[in-house]
């Protein structure tokens, strides 16, 4: 693996696991799962008890949400903007746009302007940015929030921003490099 800008070899602050010391759950799911993306590769090297969590709770917001797709992966992006995680917008970019989201509504992550955003899409986006950033979305934030998601879907849609803003800080820790090819969807 070669970082794109420099083309020299991408090696991680923190080395990967070798397998041979994992335990035999994680050795399963490292010889099982395919892709193995880095990220995966990297969180084997926490303690099996945060491992599992963490692989739970990332199973869940990518499997188990009630929110639809395009509304997931516009959280994903604002939040990986907002981080500044080049790998999180590596691999979510294409998710985004095969869930059939519009460079424009992509392009907004970024930018932080949601002109192009229909009222649900800018709620979340700007309950998104507020949470990231101030940690205490305003009321009318939240209001705003409860007029199109169920209380149980902003508390997934919470749950969702504080996994993928840990995955970010996990990704600067350890200085991973990006997979190829990048994930284009869920769905096996």
């Amino acid at each position: 693996m070669t970082d794109p800008m420099t083309q020299a070899p991408v090696k991680p602050r923190i080395p990967y696991p070798d397998p041979s010391a994992m335990s035999d759950e994680k050795r399963d799911i490292y010889e099982r799962f395919s892709p193995m993306l880095n990220i995966m590769k990297i969180l084997m090297v926490a303690p099996d008890p945060f491992w599992r969590g963490q692989r739970a709770l990332g199973r869940s917001a990518v499997v188990d949400v009630t929110i639809t797709e395009q509304h997931r992966e516009l959280l994903v992006l604002r939040v990986a903007y907002l981080s500044g995680s080049d790998y999180e917008l590596y691999h979510h970019l294409p998710l985004a746009r095969n869930s059939g989201l519009s460079e424009a509504k992509c392009e907004a992550m970024r930018t932080g302007d949601f002109a192009a955003l229909d009222a649900a899409e800018r709620a979340l986006a700007i309950f998104v940015t507020e949470t990231v950033l101030e940690i205490v979305p305003g009321d009318a934030t939240l209001a705003e929030m409860r007029t199109y998601f169920s209380d149980a879907q902003v508390l997934e849609v919470a749950l969702i921003i504080g996994y993928y803003m840990m995955i970010a800080r996990v990704i600067g820790v350890t200085g991973i490099g990006t997979d190829e090819p990048a994930v284009e969807s869920w769905k096996r």
